[in-house]
C-alpha cells in the first residue's frame, strides 16, 4: 500500500511541477470598451508555446448608426489586420467577429504577415470607412 501511495504522489508532484512551466508560457492580453449609440466593442490576444490567438469582437445595437453588411476594419497598433461584415444575430444585434489563430480553423484565418509585436498598452481600434469608432488598449 505504501508504495501506490508513493506511486500516486509522484505522480502529483510531477503534474504539479509541469503546472508552473505551462502557467508562465502563457500570456493573455484584453480589453474593452463602449461608446455612444450603444456599440461595444472586446479584443484578446493570447500566446500558448509557439501558438497565437487574437480577436476582436464588435456590437451594435439595432436602428443605430450600423447596419447589417457594414465593413468593419481592425487595426492594431496602426497595422490593419483583418475586416469583417456587420452580421444580425438573434435579438436584432450587429455583430462583427475577427478571429486569428497561427493554426487556422473554420471560424479563425491566418495571421497576416505584418501582425505587429502585441503587449501591455497595445492599441486595437475598430475602424469603418477610415474613421475610428471604437478602441481600448491590451492589459
Amino acid at each position: 500500500m505504501t508504495r501506490h501511495v508513493l506511486a500516486a504522489l509522484a505522480a502529483l508532484t510531477a503534474v504539479a511541477a509541469a503546472t508552473p512551466s505551462q502557467a508562465a508560457d502563457r500570456v493573455r492580453r484584453e480589453c474593452d470598451a463602449s461608446g455612444v449609440a450603444d456599440i461595444s466593442m472586446s479584443a484578446r490576444w493570447e500566446k500558448r508555446g509557439d501558438r497565437r490567438k487574437f480577436s476582436t469582437e464588435f456590437e451594435a445595437a439595432p436602428g443605430g448608426a450600423f447596419s447589417e453588411g457594414d465593413r468593419i476594419v481592425i487595426r492594431v497598433e496602426g497595422v490593419n489586420v483583418g475586416g469583417v461584415r456587420l452580421e444580425t444575430v438573434l435579438g436584432g444585434d450587429l455583430v462583427g467577429d475577427l478571429n486569428l489563430d497561427t493554426r487556422p480553423q473554420e471560424d479563425a484565418k491566418p495571421f497576416p504577415s505584418d501582425f505587429p509585436a502585441v503587449g501591455r498598452g497595445a492599441r486595437v481600434e475598430v475602424l469603418r470607412r477610415g474613421e475610428a469608432v471604437l478602441s481600448c488598449k491590451l492589459r
